[in-house]
């Protein structure tokens, strides 16, 4: 017989409300994201009451996949800090990948990296991390267009599907995608 506090909290439309223990926040580029690698990266955390929130740098907050996926973010990068997130997830794309260059991105990946909060991305959002310095002495995986930035910036590129190194995450491409969720998984409950 079930007891009132294993009945699930149910919102006004008799919907089950999904209680978080932490949340993650995911930056996407306005177009050519990968949309398979990043279904398994959110719900893999998702089955672990990790919640995610999506943002762009796009100023109709919209972002097109690369295969079909078209998604109306959360929010804008605006304003964001890591202050209530427990990682920061950087999305790759199809040719060059603007939040490599974006301050916001940066700023958010060097916050999260003093913090020791999960880093992580797969393809060529690697340039991200390369340019705010946070792979520094780790192992990471990514685009092969990515690979020399990574190693001028102190970073081993092994080119292997997926590389978890302390609390960043890389993966190669959207292949990788079960085995990036897990790691996602396994890097945010250590």
């Amino acid at each position: 017989m079930a007891t009132e506090a294993s009945e699930p909290e149910l919102d006004e439309d008799g919907l089950t409300i999904q209680r978080y223990d932490s949340n993650v926040l995911f930056v996407l580029p306005p177009e050519g994201y990968g949309d398979q690698i990043l279904r398994y990266a959110r719900s893999s955390l998702y089955n672990v009451a990790i919640g995610s929130r999506a943002v762009t740098c796009s100023e109709d907050h919209m972002a097109k996949g690369r295969l079909q996926d078209e998604v109306l973010a959360d929010g804008s990068l605006d304003g964001e800090t890591m202050a209530s997130y427990s990682g920061i997830v950087i999305c790759g794309c199809e040719g060059a990948n603007p939040l490599a260059t974006d301050e916001r991105v940066a700023k958010l990946l060097r916050e999260a990296h003093a913090d020791g909060k999960l880093i992580g991305t797969w393809g060529n959002g690697l340039e991200a991390l390369t340019r705010a310095g946070v792979v520094k002495g780790r192992r990471v995986t990514g685009s092969t267009e990515a690979a020399d930035g990574a190693k001028k910036a102190g970073a081993r590129f092994t080119g292997r599907q997926v590389e978890a190194a302390g609390h960043v995450v890389t993966a190669l491409d959207e292949g990788s995608g079960m085995r990036f969720g897990q790691a996602l998984v396994a890097a945010a409950r250590s």
